[in-house]
């Protein structure tokens, strides 16, 4: 090969290693991620008895969320105050729900969330369905669990709103077990007997 052929296909790849760099540097400038900490709502929870139920809310104390690109949720965690646990059903039954019987607020005056993987699905924004479905650990009582649900996110006036209804399968997981039918005969508890299934409504807001 003469001199000037190499030096011509030197030429050309160091052009290629060059343009190579700078397709890789654009992309590190246009990816970018930012971290919402600034976020509140509420849990509605739903607890099942013999023939009837009882409701209530708690408190998201604290979160943050931070997005991609095109605003893609790319991780989430909340805290629920405990402390806020609330029925309108009857002090008497909000009152126990807080005692070391249900969920001890005392002594754990918190609850987390934290993402561990988040899928984007696709959006049906006419029937308001989920755009994400999200993998996480629930942590009720110092015992953390896994747990997964559908997530629908929107927009307004730079804000993101997200809801998600989900489900405890099993609250005894979580060391709730008060008259369980896991701890104590059907027969024995009667109609006081409360089902295992707790039923989570949730919604939250960036500030």
């Amino acid at each position: 090969m003469k001199l000037n052929q190499i030096a011509a296909a030197l030429m050309v790849t160091l052009g290629c290693l060059a343009f190579t760099q700078a397709k890789t540097e654009v992309k590190k400038k246009t990816s970018k991620e930012t971290t919402i900490n600034k976020i509140e709502g509420s849990v509605k929870w739903t607890g099942y008895g013999v023939g009837d139920s009882h409701s209530g809310t708690i408190t998201v104390k604290s979160g943050e969320v931070t997005m991609g690109n095109k605003d893609q949720v790319l991780s989430a965690q909340f805290v629920l105050d405990m402390k806020t646990l609330a029925t309108a059903d009857s002090k008497k039954l909000e009152g126990h729900l807080k005692s070391a019987d249900f969920f001890d607020v005392e002594k754990f005056t918190e609850a987390n969330f934290k993402s561990t993987k988040i899928e984007s699905v696709l959006n049906d924004k006419k029937d308001m369905k989920a755009n994400y479905k999200i993998y996480g650990d629930l942590t009720i009582k110092d015992k953390t669990q896994p747990i997964d649900f559908m997530l629908a996110v929107s927009k307004k006036d730079g804000k993101f709103v997200a809801t998600a209804n989900t489900e405890i399968a099993d609250r005894t997981k979580y060391g709730i077990n008060y008259h369980s039918a896991k701890f104590e005969t059907v027969s024995k508890l009667g109609d006081k007997l409360i089902k295992d299934n707790i039923k989570l409504d949730i919604e939250i807001k960036t500030k």
